[in-house]
């Protein structure tokens, strides 16, 4: 029942994986609907390119961060004897509040940049 718990290590997985696939093959038209693809990020085309070469790089340190993050956790909810079903949800929470960062870090990047200028 506990290897439920490695449902929590999807999230970071796919953040690392979609952050290497948009480092690997950047996006570089606006029309396509690919890449990172916010209304901050399509204001101008600088804003596309800015965008499509930081978020790579948010997505992976993150996805990173948040794997340790949720190995930690699950440890700790084993040695606790927590339910897995509130280790899942907690482990899902954490996921999203760590995906909701990545676009507001990104957006706040490209913002500072073009307010600078």
């Amino acid at each position: 029942m506990y290897s439920l718990l490695l449902l929590n290590l999807i999230i970071p997985f796919v953040m690392i994986l979609v952050g290497w696939i948009l480092k690997k093959h950047p996006v570089t038209d606006m029309k396509s609907h690919n890449g990172y693809n916010t209304p901050t990020s399509r204001k101008s085309q600088e804003h596309w390119d800015y965008a499509q070469s930081i978020a790579p790089h948010n997505y992976i340190s993150l996805g990173k961060i948040l794997g340790v993050i949720e190995i930690i956790l699950n440890v700790v909810f084993l040695l606790l004897q927590i339910s897995v079903d509130a280790a899942l949800i907690a482990g899902a929470c954490v996921g999203a509040g760590f995906l909701l960062l990545g676009f507001y870090k990104t957006d706040t990047e490209i913002e500072r940049k073009f307010t600078k200028e």
